[in-house]
């Protein structure tokens, strides 16, 4: 009787043993469509496995099952300055990427942003903030990097329905 428990044991981990590694040798492939620019776009998965691909001209193979994101950073050089934004979430159509064995996934990232005034208004005095959100509904830091150093506030016009410029100024950070 023991040694058939033993048998069976020896099955039930190798049967084990097997499904794991068929679940970890399957692949499928990402290729990220970043509007003209360097996309660099962290995953993690439910095992807690970290992939980082990089869009261009051929897509990433990466094992195929659930990733979340974790970063997203987006870059392009124009007239010898290298710009670059970064996205922390939320993360709206790409939250969950599904990457099927054997199969290609792709994903539409980045430009052109859709740039949003958020406006609250505190008895006088009125505060005027933005939101910056990319193609996949994916919310991106309200700052952007030129040369690794951060860019000063944007600059902001309110004007009437004339056209007449009522107020001008920047935003300011923090």
């Amino acid at each position: 009787m023991k040694k058939k428990d033993i048998w069976i044991s020896l099955a039930i981990i190798a049967c084990s043993g097997l499904s794991v590694l068929y679940y970890t040798q399957r692949k499928g492939y990402v290729s990220i469509d970043a509007g003209g620019t360097d996309a660099v776009l962290q995953l993690n998965s439910i095992w807690f496995i970290n992939t980082t691909i990089r869009s261009g001209t051929k897509p990433s193979a990466i094992g195929a099952r659930i990733y979340r994101p974790q970063l997203l950073s987006l870059s392009m050089k124009q007239d010898g300055y290298t710009w670059r934004i970064e996205s922390r979430g939320s993360w709206g159509d790409i939250s969950k990427i599904k990457v099927k064995n054997n199969e290609a996934t792709a994903l539409k990232l980045g430009p052109p942003f859709l740039i949003k005034p958020k406006i609250k208004k505190n008895r006088s005095h009125l505060s005027i903030d933005f939101t910056i959100t990319g193609q996949a509904g994916e919310q991106y830091q309200n700052f952007i990097t030129k040369n690794n150093r951060a860019v000063n506030g944007a600059k902001i016009k309110i004007v009437d329905e004339k056209g007449n410029v009522l107020e001008s100024g920047k935003f300011k950070y923090g």
